[in-house]
């Protein structure tokens, strides 16, 4: 099945980083443990994507103790998603040109029979903020850009250990403010990420909102981390049920992209951003088994309080990152048709 084989790719970047405690400390793993349940309430197809990669979820992984171990991950993960992501982006047609954009590295993405109009969305990958590149995320921009039709600006940002919120942040907010130099109008950019990219688009939409320039039209967000802390009660429910992710896979990542002391800065946590202050029309997905869905839940529920403009759309039974993950699956193409919409919503052709 597509799907199957896409998952393993794209689960690179991930599972990677490391697999469960129990499998980091040498023990053998609970006869059937929590993270390989499937839900009798998904899609056969989804289930089949679940069986497909049960086996490799359970693999011990090595935990990283030091930059050369968190580097040595990264190039293993781009080694891996690098081709899965550039057959994709050759499946559709993508035109992909290497750029910078503010002393920023970016990869822009155009649709196959591109027609400009006028507007165009950065995107800003994922990988527990140690691991991903524009290139292994490339894949996930040319989905998106085909499925819209686009221009795609996918932000090839310096991951922990060599950069950290203060540095990610700024690059990202220099690619938006390259992009406005360079004619792109206000109001007619947009910004998506998941899971860490979806963190860091929330995160750096404040830091642009707070350095009085105007913000973007509006962000995707696909099972963000909201919160660097323990906050949270799925973090605790459900931190044994997501087969595409673990606790003791995010931590390492948290850490070298964040000091403990810098935690609850919302330019690293956003869910504690003051969003009274103004904040774009969000749109956030994830699933049920999300062990991140309090995140999710939280700062949906932060942006709403303060009288903002946020979607919550929760799957049954989904992992981390399933429209990526299980894009062929009817809950995969459920979300494609939600992002779709909220684009055409809310950035909408500037010109015919």
């Amino acid at each position: 099945m597509r799907s199957a084989r896409r998952v393993l790719g794209l689960l690179a970047g991930v599972a990677a980083l490391t697999a469960t405690g129990a499998h980091a400390q040498g023990a053998a793993p609970a006869a059937d443990p929590l993270r390989t349940y499937i839900p009798t309430t998904i899609s056969p197809e989804a289930t089949a994507v679940y069986k497909a990669y049960r086996d490799y979820i359970l693999a011990p992984q090595p935990v990283p103790k030091s930059d050369a171990d968190l580097d040595a991950l990264r190039v293993r993960a781009d080694a891996r998603g690098i081709p899965a992501s550039e057959a994709i982006a050759k499946k559709l047609g993508a035109v992909v040109t290497a750029r910078t954009l503010g002393g920023v590295p970016v990869l822009d993405i155009l649709p196959r029979d591109y027609r400009d109009d006028g507007t165009l969305i950065i995107d800003v990958h994922g990988g527990g903020f140690i691991s991903g590149s524009a290139r292994s995320n490339l894949g996930g921009s040319a989905t998106m850009a085909a499925l819209t039709g686009k221009r795609v600006v996918s932000v090839d940002y310096a991951v922990a250990p060599r950069g950290n919120w203060r540095t990610v942040t700024d690059q990202v907010a220099a690619v938006y403010k390259a992009l406005l130099d360079q004619g792109a109008k206000v109001g007619h950019i947009a910004m998506m990420g998941g899971s860490a990219g979806g963190n860091i688009i929330a995160a750096t939409t404040l830091k642009i909102r707070d350095r009085g320039w105007p913000m973007p039209a509006a962000l995707l967000m696909i099972s963000p981390l909201s919160d660097f802390t323990e906050g949270g009660d799925t973090r605790r429910t459900l931190a044994d049920a997501d087969p595409a992710l673990h606790p003791d896979q995010v931590r390492p990542g948290l850490d070298a992209y964040a000091a403990p002391a810098d935690q609850k800065n919302p330019y690293v946590s956003p869910v504690y951003g003051d969003f009274g202050k103004g904040y774009p029309p969000v749109l956030i997905q994830g699933g049920t088994k999300e062990w991140l869905l309090s995140d999710m839940v939280r700062l949906h529920r932060a942006i709403k309080a303060a009288g903002g403009n946020s979607d919550l759309e929760i799957y049954e039974g989904m992992p981390h990152g399933f429209p990526g993950l299980m894009p062929d699956t009817p809950e995969g193409k459920a979300a494609a048709a939600e992002q779709l919409a909220f684009w055409k919503r809310y950035l909408p052709a500037a010109r015919p």
